[in-house]
C-alpha cells in the first residue's frame, strides 16, 4: 500500500487515519464486498477526521503480506509492540484513497436509507 499512502501524505493522512477509516471511528462505514473465494473484496467507504469520505479496499491476508517491510498490523486486543501470529481471519488494506464522485453520492444514498442525515 505504499504508493497508496504516497498521495494521501500529500494531506496529511497516515497510515493510522486508514484505520480510523476501516474501523468506523469518524462516521458510519459502508461495507461492500466483490468477487469469490480467494479474490473475495471488501470496500469500506468511511468519513475521514475532516469529514471527507475515504475508500479502502480489503483482501485477506497471507504470511508474506505480514513479511513486508511496509506492512503495520492493528492488533483486535491491544498491548505489546510484537506483531500478533498470522492466522486466516486477518485482512490486509491493499488501497486506500480519498472517494470520488460516485461513491460519495452512494455512501450519502446509503445514510439517508438508514434514517441519517
Amino acid at each position: 500500500m505504499p504508493s497508496s499512502l504516497e498521495h494521501l501524505a500529500e494531506r496529511d493522512i497516515d497510515a493510522d487515519d486508514v484505520a480510523d477509516v476501516v474501523f468506523g471511528r469518524y462516521g458510519p462505514a459502508r461495507v461492500r464486498r466483490g468477487g469469490r473465494g480467494e479474490r473475495t473484496r471488501w470496500f469500506i467507504i468511511a468519513p475521514t477526521a475532516g469529514g471527507e469520505l475515504m475508500t479502502c479496499v480489503l483482501c485477506a491476508a497471507r504470511q508474506r503480506d505480514l513479511e513486508s517491510k511496509d506492512a503495520f498490523v492493528v492488533p483486535a486486543t491491544g498491548g505489546g509492540d510484537k506483531r500478533p501470529d498470522f492466522n486466516r481471519s486477518m485482512h490486509v488494506c491493499v488501497s486506500a484513497r480519498m472517494s470520488v464522485a460516485d461513491e460519495v453520492r452512494s455512501h450519502r444514498s446509503w445514510r439517508r436509507n438508514k434514517g441519517e442525515r
